[in-house]
């Protein structure tokens, strides 16, 4: 690449973050600031390297900021220097979209769209990309709205389903004589979600039989085990039957990824199974946030029945609390159609439940923070560092009413609990900020001083410490959050993808999780997908 490419590639970026700049200002003066650094960049990338996605994006975000003889102008260069090539790429076509819509063209718009999501196939980044563009152009265009409709992403889903009913079980509610009548509807669904991107679990009877409707159509699979996986055999696989764990394997070996909500065992705590309820359902919300589409639960259940916490019901009902879509197979009109049906097959038995250590586990937000360069701090500044540090702390929690369960502090770090992932990453936000503002070169530390804040969500015991008799939280995913802090870059709040999911679960969060990457944790401890965190 010469070096005019390179720097006007640079310019496509620049105004491409401040599009995104645009996108996220929550007063007029700064939305307009980002728009017109947004356009400059892209018109200086135009000038140097004649650029049709670059001029596209210009003309939008001048159409954002009312200036609609740049925009019109800008569009009508960019359909008058692609025209109607026969062998355009799905990116020419949305590009021939967009600026048929910019025009007032809805027709030719809904052409060339159309032909950009079937080009693009299963490229659903790039179907994202589209959407999102559509989107913003909404409240200027109101015709890209019934655009939507025909640049399709996929169905992201979240399922949850009744496993064959244990051998001890009274009422009837999963029997394993209608598994082919529920493999049959469950197959129906997935045919009228196509195409679809899928989180579940893998226990035997519903579970399984949605992983081999999704695998037998070539869809993507996303397993989440709420612990370690010869346990969860033992507890949601065998039970069936021994030939569910022949497909359980099968199933696994086929899935395009799978999470342990935690590695440890099970020991009887049926909180983990409300952690991989929460996970699921946030990494449907996570993925379905990043294809630009709304993602819908499927359920397969008896809806007449009690259901227990964690379980299919207790999922469903947490879902529709949020307003979001769903689909329910209800499993009664399939035991009314089969009738009695047959008595329970051989290999059968009931889960032996271990019994749970006392106390259990509690799924709790961890921060664990910290100021990069505090061991350069002189001596006679360390008073008037911990003022304006520490001093935030209670300031932070005062102001907006969050009561940590733990804190504690040693030099420049802060280790703290919350019940909730909104009161982590309401506290996480302010204090950065408050951060901000502090004058760090008074205290003979570089201007740019700032915080590193990382949050993780998971299931932690819980006891009062021996030795200062407080409350204290312990375990695995206490260590795995204080190995995420080291390598945060100050000023920014990472998160884990399991707090990124609990976040996403909850109702009405005013915060969202942009994935950053896989990065490597401090101290050896392996990979870590991470997010960023941002207010809504």
């Amino acid at each position: 690449m010469d070096d005019v490419a390179f720097q006007a590639d640079l310019e496509s970026l620049a105004g491409r973050l401040a599009k995104d700049e645009f996108i996220g200002a929550r007063d007029d003066a700064a939305r307009r600031s980002a728009a017109q650094r947004s356009i400059e960049a892209y018109q200086r990338a135009d000038a140097l390297k004649p650029n049709v996605y670059a001029r596209i994006n210009a003309a939008t975000m001048s159409a954002m900021v009312g200036d609609e003889k740049t925009a019109l102008a800008q569009a009508g260069s960019v359909l008058a220097e692609i025209g109607e090539s026969a062998d355009a790429d799905h990116w020419t076509h949305a590009t021939l979209g967009e600026a048929q819509l910019l025009l007032g063209g809805e027709p030719g718009a809904r052409r060339h769209y159309q032909r950009a999501g079937e080009l693009a196939g299963t490229r659903y980044g790039d179907i994202a990309s589209m959407r999102r563009q559509l989107r913003l152009l909404q409240p200027v265009r109101p015709a890209a709205a019934s655009l939507l409709d025909v640049v399709r992403g996929p169905n992201v889903v979240a399922f949850s389903g009744h496993m064959i009913d244990a051998p001890t079980r009274a009422a009837p509610r999963f029997p394993a004589h209608i598994e082919a009548a529920a493999a049959t509807q469950i197959g129906r669904e997935v045919d009228a979600l196509l195409p679809v991107v899928a989180y579940t679990q893998a226990a035997n009877g519903s579970d399984i039989l949605f992983c081999e409707a999704l695998l037998a159509r070539g869809q993507e699979v996303n397993i989440v085990l709420p612990f370690e996986r010869a346990d969860y055999v033992a507890q949601s696989v065998a039970p069936g039957g021994i030939e569910w764990v022949a497909r359980f394997d099968a199933v696994l070996a086929n899935a395009n990824s799978i999470t342990y909500a935690t590695e440890g065992l099970y020991l009887g705590d049926d909180t983990l199974f409300e952690h991989a309820s929460d996970l699921i359902q946030g990494l449907a919300s996570l993925r379905a946030q990043a294809l630009a589409v709304e993602p819908t639960m499927l359920v397969v259940a008896d809806p007449s029945q009690a259901g227990a916490a964690g379980g299919t019901l207790a999922t469903l009902a947490g879902w529709t609390a949020r307003s979001h879509r769903h689909r329910v197979i209800d499993l009664k009109p399939l035991r009314d159609a089969a009738g009695a049906g047959e008595s329970a097959p051989t290999g059968r038995h009931a889960a032996a439940r271990p019994e749970p250590l006392a106390g259990g586990r509690h799924i709790r937000s961890l921060l664990f923070a910290d100021v990069k360069g505090f061991s350069k701090l002189r001596e006679e500044h360390a008073p008037g560092f911990f003022t304006s540090f520490l001093g935030l702390v209670p300031q932070v929690l005062k102001a907006h009413d969050i009561e940590p369960l733990e804190m504690s502090s040693r030099g420049d770090g802060l280790y703290m609990v919350f019940g909730s992932a909104e009161d982590a990453s309401r506290f996480a936000w302010e204090l950065s900020i408050g951060i901000g503002v502090v004058d760090w070169a008074a205290m003979g530390l570089p201007a740019d001083t700032h915080i590193r804040i990382a949050l993780h969500a998971g299931p932690v015991f819980i006891a009062v410490d021996p030795v200062n008799r407080w409350l204290a939280h312990y375990g695995a995913h206490v260590t795995r959050a204080a190995r995420i802090e080291p390598i945060v870059v100050p000023g920014q709040i990472l998160v884990t993808e399991p707090f990124a999911a609990v976040l996403a679960a909850q109702s009405a969060s005013k915060f969202t999780c942009d994935l950053v990457g896989v990065e490597p944790l401090a101290k050896d401890y392996g990979t870590s997908r991470l997010y960023r965190l941002r207010e809504s």
